[in-house]
Formats: C-alpha cells, structure tokens, sequence
C-alpha cells in the first residue's frame, strides 16, 4: 500500500473534485472522472462478505479521497470497527494504462502477499487486486487493510510539533528504528543473481526476476525546460533486468548520454565513482529492498513501536550497496543538499515554511546508532561497511536518477574526498567536471588519487 490516510507535512488531503486549482489535480483529474466512485462501496462489501463468511454489515462508508504523489486513496470504513484503503494510480485511465505500470501493480501486491506470508515484517494485507481498466471501478486498484496509527514523521518530531516531550523523543526515535532494522534485516532472505521486479504466475507464486518500472527524471525536466510542455504527468520508462550492480546505477546516464563540455564531465566523473563502489561480497549481488526508504511511509504507535511499512510501489530486487541493510533515507539527507533543508533556526524551535529537519550532526550521531541496533539484531554476520557506505552509495544512486539533486551532491561528495585524503591540492567537483569535459582521459591521470580518496571516504566511521 502507498500511504495510509495520516496527513502531515510531507502529504496533503482534499475532496476528490477535478475543479480544484492545484498540480495534484491536474495529474489526478482524469482518472477521478473515470473512476466510478458509487461501486466503490459494494464492492467493498462484496469482497469482504467473501472472505469474511461471518460479516454480514451494511457497505462501508466512503471517507474523502487523499491524494499521494503518484496515486489516490479512498478510506472505507464498515459498521464493525474495520478500515480499508483503495488505491488507485494516478494514471489508471484507459487512455493512459498500459502493460508496463499493470505489471507494476501486479509485483507490487503479489510481493507484499509473499512478505505477510514469509516474513513478520509489518505491512497492509491485500484483499484485492485488478491491474486492468476492466472492472467495477472503470480503474486498476488494490484493496487492502488500513492500518491505524501515527506517521514516523509526527513521531521523530513530536518535540517540534507538540506531541511529545524533548526527553521522550530520542527513546520514541530508537524504538522506531529497531523496529525498522528488524524489518528490514528480514529483506535479506530475498536475495537474487539479478536486480528487478518479483514476477509471479497466475496463482501468486513467484517465478523470477523481470524489468522494473522506474520515473525518467530526465525526460521530465526535458519536457518542461526544452519543449515547454506544462504537463505534470510522469514519464514512466521500463527498466531491463540488471545482470550487474553497476547497470542499475547507470541506466538513467544510459538513457541519456552527455556527450559535451561540462555535463559530459559529470557523466564521466559519475561512471568513475561508480564503478568504484564494491559491493559486499556475497554469492547472490542482489536484495530486496523498500522502494522507498523515507520517514512518511512508516506507521507507528506514540512511543514509537512500528505498525506497519507503507508504500511498496515499485519494490524491486537491488545492489546489496544500496539494499535491506542501508541507512533510512531521512538519515541521510545531509548528503542532498538540493533537497536538505536544515537551518540552525530549527535548534532555536523556529517552525519552517517546510519540514522540520536533524543538524548534519544529528544525523551523523543517528546514523551511528543505526549500525549498533543492526549490529544487536545480526551479531557477528553483521559487516557495518554495507550500512556505513550506503551514505554515498545512497545518494550516488540518487545523482545518477535525478539531475536536479546532481550537481550538489557530487560537490559535497568530492569536497569530502578531499577532507579526507592527504592531498593538499585535491581538486573540486566544478575543476574536475570541467576538466574531464574537454579531455576525459585526464581521469586516467588522476585516477590513483580519486581511488584513494573515494576508498578512504567509505571507511569514514564518522560521516
């Protein structure tokens, strides 16, 4: 499921009318005018009354559409006390459905039937699922459980929004994150000897790994600043099966190749650092991992106990380097400065125009204790190196997808190189970009110095 009805900073909830003035309309209004919203009700009722042989209640109510980033949820709640959720893609219109996001949907409620099966791993059970326009609805959707409780967001800063006391926090925050690690640690049983989605068969048995479905950052950029088209929907593109670490790092750079000047220095300097990541050494180079590691897709009590792990779209098998073990993405947001936005104002308790932020230091002293709840939970078959450099693997993989977060990340990252390597005269990210622009073979000059100064950054204990 992606996003169970809390609303806070990072999600925005209105009635579902296509009249409202507002970028989440202008991507929802087609398939909100497609959806038969009368059905939703009995057929709610019809599906439960089948799996549920004692339930003989009225049809649920039907609460007010929430919009996520990418899809819609209708909360149902029936006359026992039971909740559920619909969710419908934001393009499940028959005009814009195709085979590429219906084998999306598909992996992703299959995959999150075999975790309830296999794993304890907290997440929505799946009642229901069409992944074609051909049914009641008139739209793909899955019907799943609601799982009530408060967003981590609240939670880790309940401090800042009154929910909780300072000294109460930090306990609240260490609760969430074992839990988080335990579930997360569970991931590892899923391993592979290629990187994609979970395929299944008829019947819901997994039967191999196949291409994934991944956002064309690039293209979208492209589209609003090069052909000046206004339009908000996402550009969805198929990604084949990675028969190597490295490919699913690259694809996007594949995808659109820089061939001049200064942005083809990027694309080199990028190519560099990724081939230059080791991966830790394990038979099977692949592992499933949490699409999308970030605080508002989990679901916890008060005192932070974990509920239930939300948003699953586009679960996939991928390097162990960015895998089950890595950081929380929230923990590691210093390392985006395109997308941090922490002010020391923020330690002062002045409320952001946004969302509230952890100090780099915070963070620093979280990621830490991160790597000692995995090291209780894993013991001795615990190698903190595959949680330790996730920090740059994570935001590497971040660089190579999306070209708005690219040029920042790569100057802090080259800047810490520097730090960190004995040279006095360690260039910057815009000397070494420009350089390598106009004579790519210089890499091969500076190569020894590079190497030593990107090894030594990913054995920083500190970062």
């Amino acid at each position: 499921m992606t996003e169970t009805p809390v609303v806070n900073d990072h999600q925005r909830a209105r009635s579902a009318s296509p009249s409202q003035n507002s970028e989440a309309d202008d991507i929802f209004s087609a398939v909100i005018s497609e959806v038969d919203q009368t059905s939703l009700a009995p057929l709610a009722k019809s599906i439960r009354s089948r799996i549920d042989r004692q339930y003989n209640g009225k049809e649920p109510i039907v609460a007010e559409a929430i919009f996520g980033s990418y899809h819609m949820l209708f909360p149902l709640h029936f006359s026992d006390g039971v909740s559920w959720i619909v969710k419908i893609p934001h393009n499940g219109t028959k005009e814009k459905w195709d085979d590429l996001s219906a084998n999306a949907l598909l992996s992703e409620a299959n995959t999150m039937c075999l975790l309830r099966r296999l794993t304890t791993i907290p997440l929505p059970e799946v009642f229901h699922l069409s992944s074609t326009t051909d049914n009641r609805l008139r739209c793909p959707y899955i019907m799943m459980s609601f799982v009530a409780g408060k967003s981590l967001y609240d939670v880790w800063f309940g401090h800042r929004l009154g929910n909780a006391k300072p000294e109460d926090v930090m306990k609240h925050r260490l609760k969430a994150l074992s839990g988080i690690a335990e579930a997360m640690v569970q991931l590892g049983i899923f391993s592979f000897n290629q990187g994609g989605s979970m395929t299944f068969d008829a019947f819901g048995k997994f039967s191999g790994i196949g291409p994934a479905r991944s956002l064309d950052h690039k293209a979208m950029l492209d589209r609003w600043f090069v052909h000046n088209d206004p339009s908000d929907d996402p550009i969805y593109v198929e990604d084949d099966v990675a028969n190597g670490t490295k490919s699913y790092y690259l694809r996007p750079l594949a995808r659109h190749p820089e061939e001049k000047g200064f942005p083809h220095g990027v694309w080199v300097l990028l190519h560099w650092l990724v081939n230059e990541i080791e991966e830790p050494e394990n038979s099977k180079p692949f592992v499933l991992a949490h699409p999308n590691f970030d605080i508002q897709n989990f679901i916890v009590a008060e005192d932070g106990q974990l509920l239930s792990i939300i948003d699953w779209d586009g679960v996939a098998a991928v390097p162990r380097s960015v895998g089950n073990l890595r950081y929380p993405s929230w923990l590691t947001r210093d390392w985006d400065p395109a997308m941090y936005a922490y002010s020391e104002s923020m330690d002062a308790g002045v409320e952001p125009e946004g969302v509230w932020e952890d100090s780099p230091n915070v963070l620093a002293d979280y990621r830490l204790l991160y790597r000692q709840i995995m090291s209780r939970i894993l013991g001795g078959t615990y190698d903190q190196r595959e949680t330790r450099m996730s920090l740059i693997t994570e935001n590497l993989a971040i660089a190579c997808h999306d070209p708005r977060c690219r040029n920042d990340i790569l100057t802090k990252m080259i800047q810490q190189m520097g730090e960190h390597h004995s040279s006095p005269r360690f260039p910057s990210f815009t000397r070494l970009a420009d350089k390598l622009g106009t004579n790519e073979h210089l890499l091969q000059k500076i190569r020894p110095g590079l190497e030593d100064a990107f090894r030594n950054l990913l054995l920083v204990d500190n970062l």
